[in-house]
C-alpha cells in the first residue's frame, strides 16, 4: 500500500507529465535498449521508430499518476497490458531493469536531483505498479499451462497450409510441432508470434488475433502484407512447413456470453477476431436471429473470408450485411454511418438496449468513427466492445 504522502506526491507530478511526459518516455526507451540490447528482442521496434510506443507509454504513465488514489479506474488497462505483456513472455526479472531507467528518465528529464522527494514517490509507485503486473501476467502464464493443450513459454509451430484470402492478404494454419493438443481458446483472443525476419538482426514478436473457429486440430492467424511490416512479409514469403514460435492465445477482447444479442462490425484485416466469435456465438447456441455480422471493405476483392462468410449465413441465416468504398456489390456503397446501422438494427430486430453488444475491430479511424457511431444511436459505452491494433488502448 501506498501512503497518503506518496499518493499527494504523485499526483502533484500531473501537470509536469503532462508537459514532458513524451519527452520522459522517449529518453527512457533511448537508454534502456542502449543499456540492455538484448531487450530489443522483445519490444517492436517498427513502433519504437513510429513513436506510437513512447506515446503510449507517456498516456499509461500519466493515467496511473492521475488514478493513482483510486486504482481500481486503471483495472481494465492493466488486464489489457498484461495479456499484451503475456504474449510477448515478459519476465518478473525485466521489472527493475524497466523501472531504474524510468526513474532515471524522470531525473533527466525533468532535472532532479538524487534524492528528490518526486523520484523516491514514483519509486515506490512504480514497485506497487510492477508487483501487480508480474501477479497478473503469472496467472495468465500458469492459467495457460493448466488448460488442456496449453502450454508456458515460446512453443514451436509449423505452417502446415496458407491461404490466399484476398491480393494483399493471407491465411497460416498453424500446427504444433511436438504434434500434441491445442487449448480451446477463446474468441477475440491473439496469440504472440516470434520470427526472424532476414530484415532484423533481432528476434520480432507481433499479435495476430486468432482467426478460426475455436476447438480444431490447427490455430489460424490472418495477416495483410504491410509495406513496411517486418513479420507480415516474413510470413507472406514463408512456405508449408516453416516454423514460427507462438505464445499461448490471450487476450481480453472477448464474446460477452451474458449478451442476448451480438452486433459484429468488421473493417478490412479486423474480420479477424470477428469471424472467430460469429463462430463462438452460434457454437454455444445463439440463435442466428440474434446475430448481425457486418463486413466493410476497400471494395469486393478485398473482402477478406467472403466465400466463407457466405457459407456461414447460408448455413445459419444471420443477418450479415457487406459495406465497400468502390463498387455496387454490397449492401451499402461508402463509409458506414448512422443513419444505415440504425435502418438496419430496426430491419433484424436487434434493439439498441442493454441487451445488445457491439463488437469492432478494424483501421483505427473506422474504429473511432464507429464508437461515435454507435454512441450517438443510444448504446451503452459498457455495450461497446473493440480491439485496437498496436500500443494505444484508446480511440481518438
Amino acid at each position: 500500500m501506498l501512503s497518503p504522502e506518496t499518493i499527494e506526491t504523485v499526483k502533484s507530478t500531473v501537470p509536469l507529465l503532462q508537459e514532458h511526459g513524451g519527452a520522459i518516455t522517449k529518453y527512457f526507451y533511448q537508454t534502456l535498449f542502449e543499456q540492455n540490447p538484448e531487450l530489443k528482442n522483445v519490444f517492436n521496434q517498427v513502433n519504437q521508430q513510429r513513436g506510437e510506443q513512447p506515446r503510449a507509454l507517456a498516456d499509461a504513465v500519466l493515467a496511473y499518476a492521475n488514478n493513482i488514489d483510486n486504482l481500481a479506474v486503471i483495472l481494465p488497462a492493466v488486464a489489457r497490458i498484461a495479456n499484451k505483456h503475456a504474449s510477448l513472455g515478459i519476465q518478473p526479472e525485466q521489472y527493475p531493469i524497466v523501472g531504474a531507467n524510468l526513474l532515471a528518465a524522470i531525473q533527466k528529464v525533468l532535472d532532479l536531483p538524487l534524492g528528490h522527494p518526486a523520484l523516491v514517490a514514483w519509486g515506490e509507485a512504480y514497485g506497487v505498479l510492477a508487483d501487480v503486473f508480474i501477479d497478473a501476467e503469472e496467472f495468465i502464464y500458469k492459467t495457460n499451462e493448466a488448460t488442456a493443450g496449453g502450454w508456458r513459454g515460446f512453443r514451436e509451430f509449423v505452417i502446415s497450409d496458407i491461404v490466399e484470402e484476398t491480393p494483399e492478404v493471407k491465411s497460416f494454419y498453424l500446427i504444433p510441432a511436438d504434434g500434441a493438443a491445442i487449448p480451446a481458446y477463446k474468441a477475440g483472443q491473439y496469440v504472440g508470434l516470434k520470427a526472424n525476419p532476414e530484415a532484423s538482426e533481432f528476434d520480432e514478436i507481433r499479435q495476430y488475433s486468432l482467426s478460426g473457429n475455436g476447438g480444431e486440430a490447427h490455430l489460424r492467424i490472418t495477416t495483410k502484407s504491410e509495406t513496411h511490416g517486418l513479420v507480415s512479409n516474413h510470413l507472406h514469403q514463408s512456405d508449408v512447413g516453416t516454423t514460427v514460435f507462438l505464445q499461448a492465445p490471450t487476450g481480453v477482447f472477448t464474446l460477452n456470453t451474458d449478451a442476448n444479442k451480438h452486433l459484429f462490425i468488421a473493417g478490412g484485416v479486423g474480420i479477424t477476431p470477428m469471424i472467430s466469435m460469429l463462430y463462438e456465438a452460434l457454437r454455444q447456441g445463439v440463435s442466428p436471429a440474434d446475430i448481425m455480422f457486418v463486413q466493410c471493405a476497400r471494395n469486393e476483392q478485398q473482402q477478406i473470408f467472403k466465400e466463407e462468410l457466405q457459407r456461414c449465413h447460408k448455413n445459419s441465416s444471420f443477418a450479415y450485411k457487406t459495406v465497400v468504398d468502390e463498387g455496387l456489390e454490397a449492401d451499402h456503397q461508402g463509409y458506414l454511418n448512422q443513419e444505415v446501422l440504425t435502418a438496419w438494427l430496426a430491419e433484424n430486430n436487434m434493439p439498441i438496449s442493454d441487451d445488445t453488444h457491439v463488437y469492432f475491430c478494424g483501421p483505427q479511424g473506422f474504429m473511432a468513427a464507429l464508437n461515435s457511431h454507435c454512441k450517438a444511436i443510444g448504446f451503452n459505452e459498457a455495450n461497446i466492445h473493440y480491439e485496437t491494433f498496436g500500443p494505444s488502448a484508446t480511440l481518438s
